[in-house]
Order: C-alpha cells, then sequence, then structure tokens
C-alpha cells in the first residue's frame, strides 16, 4: 500500500490578504496570547472583546482598551472597531457567506484601517479620513460628517468616525 501524502491547497490572494492583516492586528492590537491568526470567534463579553480559539481557550486583548465598539450582537458582531495606541482605528468585518469570510475560521471577511493620511476636497475646502482595506487594498474616503461611520461603543452609545 502506498502511503498518500496529504497536501493543502495554495491560498487564495485573498486569504493570503487576511493572513497579512491579521499579523498586522498582532502588531497592533495584540492578544493577552496566542494570534489572531489562531482565532475561531470574535465575541463582546459585556465591555470586552473576548477571542475564542479552536482547542476551547479563550482571551483578550492585551490592552483592553483598544476595544471601542461594534455593530450587530455581541454574540456575533458584524463589525468590531479598534482603536490603535496612536488613536486610529481597524474595523474588522465579518460575513459567513462573504468572499473571504468563508474561508476564514473566524468568518473575518474583511480588515481595513484608518490611515493617518487625510485629503482635502478642494471645492468644499473639507478634510477626508482614509480607509485602506487589506482585502481589496481600495481607499474609502468619508469626505462629509453625513458620511461618517456609525457603530456602538461598548457602553452603548453611539460611536462615529
Amino acid at each position: 500500500m502506498k502511503a498518500q501524502l496529504q497536501t493543502t491547497p495554495p491560498l487564495s490572494e485573498e486569504c493570503q490578504k487576511l493572513v497579512i492583516a491579521k499579523q498586522f492586528l498582532d502588531q497592533h492590537c495584540p492578544l493577552e496570547f496566542g494570534s489572531h491568526t489562531q482565532v475561531s470567534a470574535y465575541v463582546v463579553y459585556y465591555n470586552h472583546l473576548m477571542v475564542f480559539f479552536a482547542d476551547g481557550q479563550h482571551c483578550g486583548l492585551k490592552n483592553t482598551k483598544q476595544f471601542v465598539a461594534l455593530c450587530g450582537h455581541k454574540e456575533a458582531p458584524s463589525t468590531i472597531l479598534l482603536q490603535k495606541d496612536d488613536g486610529l482605528h481597524i474595523e474588522l468585518s465579518f460575513n459567513i457567506a462573504g468572499e473571504t469570510g468563508k474561508y476564514d475560521k473566524a468568518h473575518i471577511n474583511d480588515v481595513q484601517y484608518e490611515t493617518p493620511f487625510s485629503a482635502i476636497d478642494t471645492q468644499n475646502r473639507k478634510h477626508t479620513k482614509l480607509w485602506m482595506s487589506f482585502i481589496d487594498g481600495v481607499q474609502h474616503t468619508l469626505l462629509e460628517e453625513s458620511r461618517c461611520k456609525c457603530y456602538r461603543s461598548k457602553n452603548g452609545e453611539d460611536y462615529e468616525i
């Protein structure tokens, strides 16, 4: 009998980008132990972000203040908003049926980060906030106050960027 070698298929480009995004999370929003690359679920327990691993272990962020807001239910958020030490934000979006989320064990569909860069709308002389997506690489700009990103803070109040 010949032994069969199991080979894992190469990661898709989106999954490779998600691995890089999780390494970015490890660098800027580290966990108490483990890595974001190993997380199988993100939940909000009371006012704290908790992550669960496949073996049942769980922990929170090393700096609990970095979790600032969410969208959706605490048990299954659609979006989690973290704040880096420099005050800029990182947004994790979840979608079990999404192009990337359906392959990720934690169902992360995209990770976006707020850049320190801003642009000026020369017609209205307004500053814009620039966001980058690890998956799409697309810049998202928020030109007007009416186009802000809205979340629910961990204490239940509105949180807008």
